[in-house]
């Protein structure tokens, strides 16, 4: 039966989960299980759903699933979600990381289900209450999907006073290995057309073929994407953030999401903040103390090919605009 497809304890309990999962788990405990719990569910799902819409055959659920999602994972997607946020009101988003695709072990199950739907079905007296139950997680489910897609947005904007807006510099950088190779994410970047720490940059030694996807999110004010790139294989300077947003240059604290790709194909994700310290006057339209632990800072040319992160490196960079 077609409504058996969402009215199933399977479907509801992978719903539960993926909505608990992105709307608490990841804020609560944001680590790599919950990173991709919200995968496995939603794929557990994603066909029973797509069976009730259109009535297609469990295999073509199951096709338009893996299709979809794979399309959806791949930067050939950016286009879409480019387009999608230019004329909508809020912003959607997602983060190009392929061992996402582990989530497929899922649909075996989500298979059996939909071959023996009845065997889960719930069951109501009345037909009423069954046809509410039904159009009721239909419509939960499209909220569901939908707030998944926004997640990595919304889910970063901080409302921290103020005056912990330079928290970055007591945070440590990233100095990590990747398969051969070695990566290093700063903390702070002071896009001040010095030429030095003009960007925020992600340092790597030979052994990183690629960028997969570099993406800053403005987590203090509005929880926009403000820079997104995919498949970065020139690791430059250039090719980092400047710090521009709308055409302004502001003191601000970003989220940012980073996966990359070892020449020996291990492939890491990378998230924190950082902070933009841009050193022009005025710093903002609002007054803005100094950094926390200022000395602390880690910038983006303290960074030795092979001993990674070195804050003996001098930084080039005189910061004298909070005196």
């Amino acid at each position: 039966m077609k409504k058996a497809n969402v009215l199933n304890y399977v479907f509801i309990i992978g719903l539960v989960i993926l909505i608990l999962n992105d709307h608490l788990l990841k804020e609560v405990f944001g680590n790599w299980l919950t990173g991709k719990l919200s995968d496995f569910a939603g794929l557990l799902i994603l066909p029973m759903f797509i069976q009730y819409l259109f009535s297609v055959k469990t295999k073509n659920a199951v096709i338009t699933t893996v299709l979809f999602f794979v399309f959806w994972k791949s930067p050939y997607s950016q286009f879409l979600i480019d387009g999608c946020n230019s004329i909508g009101s809020f912003s959607i988003n997602r983060v190009v990381d392929y061992t996402d695709f582990l989530a497929f072990a899922i649909l075996p199950l989500s298979i059996f289900v939909l071959n023996n739907a009845e065997k889960f079905e719930v069951n109501f007296r009345h037909n009423f209450s069954r046809k509410f139950a039904t159009y009721a997680l239909v419509f939960v489910a499209t909220i569901a999907f939908t707030a998944t897609s926004m997640d990595d947005d919304d889910s970063f904007v901080d409302y921290t006073p103020i005056y912990s807006l330079w928290s970055c510099c007591n945070e440590e950088p990233i100095d990590a290995e990747v398969g051969l190779g070695r990566v290093y994410i700063p903390t702070v970047f002071t896009p001040n057309f010095n030429g030095a720490n003009d960007f925020f940059q992600i340092s790597t030694d030979s052994n990183i073929e690629k960028i997969d996807t570099f993406l800053v999110i403005d987590s203090f004010f509005s929880g926009d994407t403000v820079f997104s790139r995919v498949d970065i294989t020139e690791i430059i300077p250039a090719n980092g953030f400047n710090g521009v947003v709308a055409d302004t240059i502001a003191s601000a604290r970003y989220y940012y999401e980073i996966v990359v790709t070892s020449t020996d194909d291990v492939q890491e994700k990378f998230v924190g903040h950082v902070c933009c310290i841009p050193c022009t006057s005025p710093i903002n339209v609002i007054p803005i103390p100094m950094p926390d632990s200022l000395g602390n800072c880690a910038f983006p040319m303290q960074f030795d090919v092979n001993t990674g992160y070195d804050p003996s490196i001098d930084p080039e960079e005189e910061i004298d605009c909070f005196q």
